[in-house]
């Protein structure tokens, strides 16, 4: 099988993942995902992206939000966080994290999002791991001797 070569993902297709991320897991699991994607930038990353957050918002944040991932992941529980987030320089960078984050690869690992793995598009498949192949392989039955070309 011939695998294709991976290509750098634009800022406008990881805020779209982002985006279909959002809107499609619980939002326990994207409180999770905020916070464990804030903890992952690095000190002056968190407070650049507050600080740009805050231009765009038009209520002042709570200060603790560009150092705590809680308080972050509380911020963005709000429509007008999530709207400003897409609409900064920065927004690219939370969103991969977000996308790639242990909360987010587990609930479509291990989670209610396995489920629902057939319905998901190839990249999240990549995600969690999981390959994309034709749900039998080709045969019709997994059962030995049906249709396996084997007779007992």
């Amino acid at each position: 099988m011939k695998r294709h070569a991976a290509r750098a993902i634009s800022d406008d297709e990881q805020i779209a993942r982002y985006a279909y991320i959002l809107g499609n897991v619980p939002r326990s699991v994207a409180d999770r995902a905020y916070a464990a994607a804030f903890a992952q930038l690095g000190p002056d990353q968190r407070h650049e992206l507050v600080a740009q957050l805050r231009a765009e918002l038009p209520a002042e944040p709570e200060g603790a939000a560009s150092d705590d991932p809680e308080a972050f992941a509380r911020l963005m529980r709000g429509l007008p966080a999530r709207d400003a987030l897409v609409r900064i320089h920065d927004a690219a960078v939370l969103a991969a994290a977000f996308v790639t984050s242990p909360p987010v690869v587990s609930y479509f690992t291990t989670g209610t999002g396995s489920v629902t793995m057939d319905q998901q598009p190839p990249w999240v498949h990549q995600l969690a791991g999981h390959e994309t192949a034709p749900v039998d392989g080709g045969r019709m039955h997994h059962r030995h001797g049906v249709n396996s070309g084997e007779w007992y």
